[in-house]
């Protein structure tokens, strides 16, 4: 499954109203928008737009599959929020380690007053988490294959077979976990 392609986002009658390109979670974020987008997502309700991806092989073609969803819709007589034609805009784009560290010494040593830390709260709530891919789960699935879950009738730890704690039986129960802290003393991991 790839993470490139083309979205679109559609009204509750099914009309779209905007054609994107970017990965599967730019999709689902209905934030940093054009004004027109949001007064558009306010007037509807986030959870009513309708939202649909088209995979694409890479990056160019996504691009031009863009385009011609926009020409497309707009020659269909389809009132499009998108500012351009599309086809622009940066990809994959990366800071130079200079600029890093020029953000970096900029924000070191800064507090968020109460007002910044409640707005970026109520921004990124119902903002849906980027999936994990192919390649992530397998790390996760590697980094525990062999362990499994034992338990004495209190607590709950996971370790690999023969580390578990004296006095803790195979087998998840029902109790508490520990953290991960004591769960390593205890495991001796």
């Amino acid at each position: 499954m790839s993470n490139k392609g083309v979205y679109i986002h559609a009204k509750p009658d099914a009309t779209p109203f905007y054609v994107g390109k970017g990965a599967r979670y730019r999709m689902g974020a209905m934030t940093r928008r054009n004004d027109w987008h949001m007064k558009t997502i306010n007037k509807y309700g986030k959870e009513n737009i309708l939202k649909s991806f088209i995979e694409c092989s890479s990056e160019s073609i996504a691009l031009e599959l863009e385009i011609g969803l926009i020409k497309t819709l707009r020659q269909n007589g389809y009132d499009l929020v998108n500012m351009t034609d599309g086809g622009e805009g940066p990809t994959g784009y990366r800071h130079t380690p200079e600029t890093i560290e020029a953000i970096a010494a900029k924000n070191r040593g800064r507090k968020q007053s109460e007002e910044e830390r409640n707005y970026r709260s109520s921004v990124l709530k119902g903002i849906p988490k980027s999936f994990r891919t192919a390649q992530h789960t397998k790390n996760l699935g590697d980094a525990i294959a062999g362990r499994k879950w034992y338990n004495n009738g209190t607590h709950v730890v996971f370790c690999y077979e023969g580390n578990q704690p004296d006095g803790y039986i195979l087998g998840r129960g029902n109790k508490y976990m520990i953290s991960q802290k004591t769960e390593a003393k205890k495991c001796h991991a």
